[in-house]
């Protein structure tokens, strides 16, 4: 079932349709992003509840953003899960471009074939990332690969590639680098997997 536009202005008092100006996007600067624990659907659950490998993610969502030349904005309540109408302008993106995350390990831990990983030591290599409402995870490398702006609807996940064998508490920290060198780091990440 398709649902066409029957009229470029009955539905959007700012057409970007065609039949009228079209407001241009904006860009902003991200000053803060959150995090939480979510299951396969995309629902909050206890930080400290159990769940499969791939039932089990860290989601990452821009919480506060700054226009050029405006006042600090904290967004909260719905988000656009990520529907379009055809009036639908454009989206505002991030000035700077994601080109890195790393999954820094906060806690020893071993898997069930014996690899130890130590504190300090990188596990990106363990752990994928995908937009939440999507199924599974993709190597973080082939997601950063040749960098992207983030819109603020914009909200993924992290969580394990491969099932690891055993019940762990992974505790990580997670870092994002952007193109102009501005950084997060998002401290104390646990993802209790069974």
């Amino acid at each position: 079932m398709a649902l066409l536009p029957m009229s470029c202005g009955l539905f959007c008092g700012n057409d970007s349709c065609g039949c009228g100006p079209v407001s241009k996007p904006r860009e902003f600067v991200i000053e803060s992003i959150a995090t939480r624990t979510v299951d396969g659907s995309g629902n909050e659950i206890p930080k400290t509840q159990n769940r499969n490998f791939d039932q089990i993610f860290i989601s990452l969502e821009i919480k506060d953003i700054k226009f050029n030349s405006q006042a600090k904005v904290e967004w909260e309540g719905l988000r656009n899960p990520g529907f379009a109408f055809a009036c639908s302008p454009a989206p505002d993106t991030s000035k700077n471009e994601l080109n890195l995350i790393e999954i820094i390990n906060e806690g020893e831990f071993t898997l069930a074939d014996g690899t130890k990983y130590p504190i300090g030591e990188k596990i990106t290599s363990l752990v994928g990332i995908n937009r939440v409402f999507n199924n599974g995870v993709v190597p973080i490398a082939e997601f950063t690969g040749l960098g992207r702006k983030l819109t603020f609807e914009d909200s993924f996940k992290i969580g394990l590639l491969q099932n690891p064998g055993k019940e762990l508490q992974l505790k990580f920290t997670i870092r994002l680098v952007f193109d102009d060198a501005q950084e997060f780091l998002l401290t104390d990440q646990i993802l209790n997997v069974q």
